[in-house]
């Protein structure tokens, strides 16, 4: 029995590597990676034993856990970048949200 998973860089790295070798363009197109990852998640729910509406409940489960794993990895990144001195001379600007959720265009601040 597991106490727990353990996420780690070097995991991480391995996975997005194997998948790389699978589909060149995950290499340089995270989306594609995340693509596949959730794929790969929908084809080992459906051979979960039980009935549909288990199946429907552990993608919801697995959806929710997602969102804290993301969460907590923002967090993380966040407590990280303000440990580090601001950098002045940084870009400044937003994001523009295009037809794609996944995918927003940088532009520069307007002075």
């Amino acid at each position: 029995m597991s106490d727990g998973i353990r996420l780690s860089e070097d995991l991480i790295t391995e996975i997005l590597t194997s998948i790389a070798k699978h589909d060149e363009e995950a290499k340089t197109d995270r989306l594609i990676a995340l693509q596949y990852l959730s794929a790969v998640n929908g084809f080992l729910v459906a051979d979960y034993p039980g009935p549909d509406s288990e199946r429907n409940e552990l993608l919801q489960h697995l959806h929710e856990f997602s969102h804290h794993v993301c969460a907590e990895r923002r967090k993380g990144m966040q407590q990280q970048s303000a440990q580090q001195p601001a950098n002045d001379n940084a870009a400044k600007g937003k994001s523009v949200p295009t037809d794609d959720p996944a995918v927003g265009i940088w532009k520069p601040e307007q002075d």
